[in-house]
């Protein structure tokens, strides 16, 4: 408990903020939740439903994040698809976290790249993907480095939207900032940056969980403090704790 009396405010989705929550509380810090965003059904399932209809004519399933896995995996147990034919092809995924995901509902990821995020799993598959088709499952607005690249390396990249991050409802981060002391702030992904916020009290250290929440935090003349080296929970929170710690 040696981080008692310090503050953190994360901004997760609340679905989402529990463990992140669970492992600050366990090194003594006083957590609060400042939901920036909120996770969502997309407007229509008809292209996933088409699609999942389809998944035999593909050669890969891609994600990107926990979020998609769970919700392409519980979209395709509604239409009552059997593991086996979630099974048919091959996954790949970015990140330990998604992996861990894909494990849950007992399947397993042909490629998980050791840089997690897109530039890592580019770097796994081959440069000519002429006749490739590949399902990317994922929010309704991401980086498009990853489907524009492989298509430029002639695959044919379908990409279906499985969830929508829009703003919550409540909380300031700014109004908490000035009403007390926050010892760091942690953003998780680049849809949980206010567009509005621009920066934070000198006293207060900014977290991010890696390098594409940073860059998105850097555009908004935020200067991260903190960025673990990989991009997970674990991480992020043994990188707070060291940054605090000093």
């Amino acid at each position: 408990m040696e981080l008692i009396g310090k503050t953190v405010l994360i901004t997760r989705a609340a679905s989402q903020s529990a463990e992140l929550r669970s492992r600050l509380e366990d090194l003594g810090m006083r957590v609060i939740e400042c939901p920036t965003i909120q996770i969502v059904p997309p407007k229509t399932w008809k292209p996933v439903d088409d699609a999942i209809r389809r998944l035999q004519t593909y050669h890969w399933l891609l994600f990107t994040s926990a979020n998609a896995v769970e919700q392409f995996m519980d979209r395709m147990a509604g239409l009552s698809f059997t593991p086996a034919h979630r099974a048919i092809i091959p996954i790949a995924v970015v990140g330990s976290a998604t992996a861990a995901k894909l494990n849950q509902w007992r399947l397993k990821a042909a490629i998980v790249p050791k840089e997690f995020r897109a530039e890592g799993l580019l770097a796994e598959f081959p440069e000519n993907l002429v006749g490739t088709r590949i399902l990317f499952p994922r929010a309704e607005v991401a980086r498009e480095l990853l489907p524009e690249e492989l298509r430029r390396r002639g695959a044919t990249v379908d990409i279906v939207t499985v969830y929508r991050t829009v703003k919550a409802l409540s909380g300031d981060i700014g109004e908490i900032l000035e009403s007390e002391r926050v010892d760091c702030v942690v953003f998780t992904s680049p849809s949980s940056i206010p567009d509005d916020l621009r920066s934070l009290p000198s006293r207060t250290a900014l977290a991010v969980i890696g390098p594409v929440t940073r860059e998105a935090a850097q555009l908004l003349g935020l200067k991260p403090d903190i960025v673990p080296a990989e991009s997970t929970i674990p991480s992020l929170v043994a990188a707070i704790q060291e940054h605090l710690k000093k």
